[in-house]
């Protein structure tokens, strides 16, 4: 609090009389401008984390909590933050352990082409829908309920997920356990934040932010354990969910008693009338909607073809909605989803696709990559775990060196040019990387499914970092709350399209070339995959296995070009210095009423 003092002080020392609005305007400007400086001339302390650091001191006074008085104690803050590490795993993890489970899962509960595809949707498109809503959410309620609820809904979908009986089931339980994960999501970095001081934030995110390398890995290793038949243990893939009841009572257990007696300040403002008064509900809703009718579209285009009159109104009424949604948030005077100066700024606009196109790829790699192991190579579903990891393990530590490349321009340059070129070469890289997986066939060599994958997780690992920096630097900082708010909503949104997108071009390019006889007792997503490699006549397991490996390849095919046109769009990104932040001091004031969570969520939302 005490930055925000004395900027207070030095800014009304030099204007006469401004009013208490302006002040806080003022206050939380030059705070952005500072943090900023600061935080761009230092050198990024390497991490496995999937994203940056951004500045902490963008929280304003309001978002302050009692622990500004109330210290907690070293062993509290380590009680806290392992409480709020395990919740995040589980929601983290619970995306991708289905990557290498889903072949046994779609066989065990006889999953059409489209019910195969949302087992993983369903939980990324209502993680990503309500995230815009939980930190005003947060304001009114306070940051630890919304935890604990979160935490109770993520665990009650996890054990309708276990007992499900039917693909259907299973896709409603996936779909509740969304919702509690993505509050999960954004209520454990806010909490964390506000329980440390701002001078020590940075280190203790950066260890929290390892969450999300651990769950990277660990999701398809975890999810071949309890699927396969590789351990002694006789285990299921139900596990996979039910492993998740203990560890949410523990964690809430933990939190509970580290954090008892903290109470985050509500802010002045903050009241079920004004969250209903200002925010964005409209464009929330046509936003998804659009989205969900689009990716709804893709699925029905497995089964009833794309001439079909459901699959075509579908995708026309997604598109529309969408179009619809962008002119509402042009004209809209509630708080934007997406501040109209990210459209207006060609270097947000870039970041935005950028973003975008990689999530959408590495979701999907994730999730294809799998299957490939499974279906093509005859792998269990804890082997493909394994031979997962140079993509996952690659795609986490790639961050150490583009974080300590990042350091080294900006100490050499004072400009955004690192962040640049990383972006810039880590699209090369993905772009190559993507390129070379359409070598890998049923017949390719062990060397050749570790290299290829490597390289492509390395390249995509590069650019969890430095398109958040850019964009931080290229919007006004009265826009930097909402536009923080709208870069991580694309995010989500690219890995929940680029998961059903995928889907629809494996299952399109694979169903009108299965054999006869292949297809006679089901489809592709009725059966086991690890059970292709031993069928007969010999014959008929090659033709099904280049079948499968073909219809992979064309995804690959697919997203190769969109990274390199990604790639070339990243050459129109504006060099930026990190030293020139000329504001206006009264358009750059940030509302009062926007979020006090997303003001404080700009650092830690950073990692995810």
């Amino acid at each position: 609090m005490s930055g925000l003092s004395s900027s207070k002080t030095s800014r009304t020392s030099s204007e006469t009389s401004p009013s208490t609005a302006e002040v806080n305007s003022i206050t939380l400007v030059d705070d952005t401008k500072s943090c900023r400086q600061n935080n761009d001339l230092d050198e990024p302390k390497p991490s496995l984390s999937l994203e940056t650091d951004s500045c902490t001191t963008i929280a304003d006074s309001e978002s302050s909590t009692t622990l500004d008085v109330q210290k907690l104690s070293t062993i509290r803050l380590l009680l806290a933050h392992f409480g709020a590490a395990l919740a995040l795993f589980l929601a983290t993890t619970d995306a991708t352990i289905v990557s290498t489970s889903l072949p046994t899962i779609a066989s065990d509960l006889h999953a059409t082409q489209d019910q195969y595809t949302w087992v993983g949707v369903s939980y990324m498109l209502t993680q990503t829908a309500l995230q815009p809503l939980y930190g005003r959410i947060s304001d009114l309620v306070g940051r630890k309920k919304v935890l604990y609820c979160s935490i109770f809904i993520f665990a009650l979908g996890s054990l309708l997920c276990g007992a499900a009986q039917t693909i259907n089931w299973l896709i409603a339980a996936r779909a509740l356990a969304g919702i509690g994960g993505g509050g999960i999501v954004g209520a454990v970095w806010v909490l964390t934040a506000e329980i440390v001081e701002v001078q020590h934030r940075a280190k203790w995110s950066q260890a929290l932010s390892v969450t999300w390398s651990c769950s990277a890995v660990a999701g398809p290793l975890l999810g071949g354990v309890f699927s396969g038949n590789d351990v002694s243990v006789k285990t299921t893939w139900r596990w996979g969910f039910y492993i998740n009841l203990p560890i949410c009572l523990f964690a809430t257990l933990v939190l509970y008693f580290s954090l008892r007696g903290v109470e985050s300040i509500q802010p002045s403002n903050a009241s079920w009338r004004t969250l209903a008064k200002r925010f964005d509900f409209g464009g929330l809703i046509l936003f998804m909607a659009g989205t969900s009718c689009i990716m709804v579209g893709f699925s029905f285009a497995n089964e009833a073809g794309w001439k079909a009159v459901s699959t075509l109104l579908l995708i026309c009424i997604g598109f529309f909605t969408l179009v619809f949604g962008g002119v509402y948030e042009k004209y809209t005077t509630r708080e934007k989803l997406f501040p109209g100066a990210m459209f207006t700024n060609i270097t947000s606009v870039i970041i935005l696709i950028v973003t975008f196109l990689h999530q959408v790829t590495f979701t999907s790699g994730t999730f294809y990559l799998a299957l490939f192991y499974q279906a093509a190579t005859g792998s269990s579903p804890l082997q493909a775990g394994v031979k997962m990891l140079p993509y996952s393990l690659g795609s986490s530590l790639a961050s150490m060196p583009a974080a300590w490349a990042i350091g080294w321009w900006q100490r050499k340059t004072n400009d955004t040019r690192g962040q640049k070129w990383i972006i810039a070469i880590g699209l090369l890289i993905s772009t190559i990387g993507f390129g070379t997986l359409n070598l890998l066939n049923e017949n390719a060599p062990i060397y050749a499914q570790v290299v290829y994958p490597l390289i492509a997780g390395f390249g995509l690992g590069m650019l969890f970092h430095a398109p958040y920096q850019v964009l931080s630097r290229a919007l006004d900082p009265k826009d930097l709350a909402s536009g923080t708010s709208a870069f991580f909503l694309v995010r989500f949104t690219g890995a929940t399209i680029g998961l059903a997108v995928a889907g629809m071009i494996f299952f399109a390019r694979a169903e009108p070339r299965w054999p006869s006889e292949f297809t006679e007792n089901g489809s592709l997503s009725s059966i086991d995959y690890s059970s292709i490699g031993h069928l007969e006549p010999i014959e008929l397991r090659n033709q099904v296995l280049h079948v499968v490996s073909s219809s992979i390849q064309t995804v690959w095919t697919v997203w190769a070009p969109c990274l390199a046109l990604a790639f070339l769009l990243s050459f129109g990104l504006r060099t930026m210095s990190i030293q020139s932040d000329t504001v206006n001091s009264k358009d750059a004031g940030i509302s009062t009423s926007q979020s006090t969570t997303e003001k404080s969520k700009i650092e830690n939302e950073s990692q995810v």
